[in-house]
């Protein structure tokens, strides 16, 4: 199994597939990956975007954040 990577517009939500793929993999099932591309470096990291965690809240977030640096504190002080 190999991977191929492209960048492509989304409109009204259809992928274009570049023309060099389009007859390696007609009628055949695929696994999709979605990554936005940010081009702004001021851009937020917002994790709804890569993790689907739309149901948790910021401060969840950073309570979740904060216990695994606390264990990794523990685990320097051995």
């Amino acid at each position: 199994m190999y991977a191929v990577e492209f960048e492509a517009p989304i409109k009204d939500g259809v992928v274009r597939i570049p023309k060099d793929y389009r007859n390696l993999y007609e009628n055949r099932e695929v696994r999709v990956f979605i990554m936005p591309i940010k081009n702004n470096k001021k851009d937020s990291f917002n994790p709804k975007d890569f993790f689907g965690v739309g149901n948790l809240s910021k401060n969840e977030i950073d309570s979740y954040i904060q216990s695994l640096k606390d264990e990794w504190d523990k685990g320097s002080e051995k």
